[in-house]
């Protein structure tokens, strides 16, 4: 059995205890992972803040280069870590063809290289706001200092290093925690890597949540300057509230019921295929992935059987077997889960179209499963699934499933399907996600900035949104020598009397009296000179309502009638 130790101070070094390792595909134990304490969570945080004075100031070339050979090392173990990963999480192994490498690990592993190395392109350069002969302000960016990552279980090889990359290559220094679920690829890569970089500037520990929440001691430390989370709502919500005390700064990826709208006038075999292959991917372990599919009542019958046969044609199996495409579910827990969305659906009169139970077999396994005669109120609709299942809704009118689709206080992802192209981009730019497709789901965005709107979290990671993810902005007026030149400013139109000293708040359109008022002090005097309206919660809401209700006729209205107003 491997020997898998953590990342502490540039040193692998052993927890005072051990936790196993379940294999899904059989659902026993295959390894042992160390198991921290609080100790060696203050350990590693430790090193990351001494050694940040000096990774910050190193030049980002330099920085660059360390980032660049942990790149190439990855590279020449990749097939291993590939199948070490297979075996925790439960993904197919895959391979080099175009029809392997969509399923698995292989995936993954390119995946986690491919935004590395993207990393290396980011430049902080400062951007001139203003400059006169005397003066100049620029816009700059500066690290934050010891940051940390938690990863999810589901891509944690990915969604760790997509952190690491441009969090250290930009400055900053690095505690991660894996998923007690997956850790041994993370602490594989952290092993190969860890000379790559000087001692502290990368750390990495693993825990046995049950045991110690190891991700609550980190988020909590105060000499962390920011958490970049990947996982649950409930989780993160957690994260915010432990952050807000010493107000860290903090990026969270959580979760997305994520809705697929599928147009009357669709071909509708590709259609299917492509809507379930966004659904099932990694066995539905996607957070972006389709959850939810909005049919056209015209074709919604032949949708749903060409599901059906979709599913009925996957491949499940261990992720070591060559044949397979879907794992099994990751862990007891998220198995328990999508049974227990299945048998809710069922007992509330869904129709299970096909699967609707585990699999006859060790491990994890829960059969696909396609669900009709559900709508909203269904905890299948409703909440995240996370799983190997698709409930599939009809519906008749465009805004109706737009309005439907939009209508959950998640929105990580989602995709409109339709042969009038001109129609699917204008009803996917109005989808509230994060990231939205047109006749794909799940497809190739180039390492755009992803994250999720509502309850999906905020912030942003990949591609232009690391800059700001992983420093902070400063604002930076240098002086040339002589004397400053003051600025110009434009002229004053005339000036004009307030009309009148009644003063009133502005509700929905409309200057309205509150049922009190309160008294405001002229500073100079001490002595109450006017009253203001003092509002109660019934005004505060009637406010929020006729803002939200304002909202969707004011984001349609073009740019440039907004500017005139």
């Amino acid at each position: 059995m491997a020997d898998y130790k953590m990342l502490i101070n540039g040193e692998l070094v052993d927890a005072k205890e051990t936790f196993d390792v379940i294999n899904p595909a059989t659902g026993k134990a295959f390894a042992k992972a160390p198991h921290c304490d609080a100790a060696d969570v203050d350990a590693a945080v430790a090193a990351a803040v001494a050694a940040y004075p000096s990774w910050r100031d190193t030049p980002i070339e330099e920085r660059r280069a360390c980032l660049q050979n942990a790149i190439g090392i990855i590279a020449q173990h990749k097939e291993a870590l590939g199948e070490l990963l297979c075996k925790e999480q439960g993904k197919p192994k895959g391979g080099e063809t175009p029809e392997r490498t969509f399923v698995g690990a292989s995936l993954e592993m390119m995946m986690t290289l491919n935004v590395m190395g993207k990393a290396l392109a980011i430049s902080p350069e400062p951007l001139v706001h203003m400059e006169t002969e005397g003066a100049k302000v620029e816009v700059c960016r500066r690290p934050l200092g010891a940051v940390a990552g938690i990863g999810p279980w589901n891509f944690p090889v990915l969604c760790m290093f997509q952190k690491v990359a441009p969090a250290v290559v930009l400055g900053n220094t690095f505690v991660g925690k894996p998923s007690p679920f997956t850790p041994l690829s993370t602490l594989a890569v952290v092993a190969l890597i860890k000379d790559c970089f000087p001692k502290g500037v990368l750390n990495m520990i693993t825990a046995d949540d049950s045991k110690f929440r190891a991700g609550a001691h980190l988020t909590a430390h105060p000499d962390i300057r920011k958490v970049s989370f990947t996982g649950s709502v409930p989780t993160g919500k957690a994260i915010m509230k432990a952050c807000s005390d010493d107000v860290k700064r903090m990026t969270l990826e959580m979760g997305g019921n994520d809705a697929a709208i599928v147009r009357g006038d669709v071909d509708v075999k590709k259609a299917a295929a492509g809507v379930f292959g966004g659904a099932f991917a990694n066995t539905g372990q996607v957070c972006v992935a389709v959850k939810r599919a909005y049919v056209h009542s015209s074709i919604y019958d032949e949708f749903v059987k060409e599901l059906v046969k979709n599913a009925e044609e996957a491949k499940f199996g261990d992720g070591m077997e060559a044949t397979t495409m879907y794992g099994p579910l990751n862990n007891k827990m998220q198995f328990d889960k999508v049974c227990e969305f299945v048998e809710d659906a069922k007992k509330n009169g869904a129709k299970i179209e096909t699967g609707g139970k585990p699999m006859d077999r060790d491990g994890y396994f829960y059969e696909p499963t396609i669900v009709s005669g559900v709508k909203e109120g269904f905890r299948i609709v409703d909440e995240e699934q996370f799983g190997p299942v698709l409930p599939v809704i009809p519906y008749d009118d465009d805004e109706d499933a737009l309005a439907r689709a939009n209508g959950t206080k998640y929105g990580l992802g989602g995709s409109v399907w339709s042969s009038d192209i001109e129609v699917a981009n204008k009803m996917a730019a109005r989808m509230e996600s994060g990231t939205v497709w047109v006749n794909e789901h799940l497809g190739d965005t180039d390492g755009a900035p992803f994250g999720g709107m509502k309850h999906s979290g905020f912030g942003r990671e990949n591609g232009c949104a690391d800059l700001a993810a992983w420093t902070e902005m400063q604002s930076l007026k240098t002086v040339k020598g002589g004397a400053p030149v003051p600025p110009s400013l434009p002229p004053l139109p005339e000036q004009l009397p307030l009309p009148s000293a009644d003063y009133k708040m502005l509700i929905n359109g409309e200057l309205v009296d509150a049922k009190e008022t309160f008294d405001v002090i002229n500073p100079a005097t001490g002595k109450a000179f006017a009253k203001a309206p003092h509002c109660d919660a019934a005004d505060v809401d009637a406010a929020v309502a006729a803002a939200v209700a304002a909202y969707p006729s004011w984001r349609d209205t073009p740019i440039e009638e907004r500017r005139a107003c």
